[in-house]
């Protein structure tokens, strides 16, 4: 009778355990088509993190380009690492595209380098040509505190005439359990091809 409590009263403990674990991380992936893009909204103006105004707060967003380059050789991978940094926060999210910076169509690809907190998402309904790198459930957890990182390999494509522009959104989360009180944050960040001028 007592070995049988006991199990029971472990298997509680760990339902219970992975329960309060995927409570407190909820969320999968930010919805595509959320990077504050031209044509775009951000989760700040679609009815999830929209009690705060985008770009207020602490946080600081960044995107790094291959080796800190300027520029792009045409057919060339890249990685990309998306970096944001807020004090004492332990739960971030983002989504990034890269759009033709005067057409605004889908430019390059993009490869997964790490599946277990990064994903590509399209949208079904509209904009269904763009391709977007988002978070994954594991991948809102901050690489240590007060920094959430990702890394995701870009290839430019072979025939490009114009530069290309990469919009990112991120989200900074007071990890409370909703989406109320979390900051939105957008950047975009261009780089021609390394032969124009």
């Amino acid at each position: 009778m007592k070995k049988r409590t006991v199990v029971a009263l472990c298997t509680l403990v760990v339902a219970g355990f992975l329960l309060s674990a995927t409570i407190r991380k909820s969320s999968s992936g930010a919805p595509a088509s959320h990077t504050g893009a031209p044509g775009e909204k951000t989760c700040a103006t679609s009815g999830c993190h929209d009690d705060t105004t985008p770009n207020i707060g602490s946080a600081k967003l960044s995107l790094e380009f291959g080796n800190h380059e300027s520029t792009f050789v045409p057919g060339q991978t890249y990685p990309v690492k998306v970096k944001i940094t807020d004090p004492k926060i332990n739960r971030f999210g983002f989504q990034i595209l890269a759009l033709e910076t005067q057409s605004l169509k889908d430019m390059g690809s993009f490869q997964i380098t790490d599946s277990a907190r990064t994903q590509i998402v399209s949208n079904l309904y509209e904009l269904k040509n763009r391709k977007y790198v988002t978070y994954t459930f594991d991948g809102t957890d901050a690489v240590y505190e007060g920094c959430g990182e990702w890394i995701v390999n870009w290839t430019a494509p072979s025939n490009v005439k114009k530069g290309v522009t990469f919009y990112l959104a991120a989200v900074s989360g007071n990890d409370d359990m909703s989406d109320k009180g979390d900051k939105v944050y957008t950047v975009k960040y261009s780089f021609k091809p390394a032969n124009q001028k």
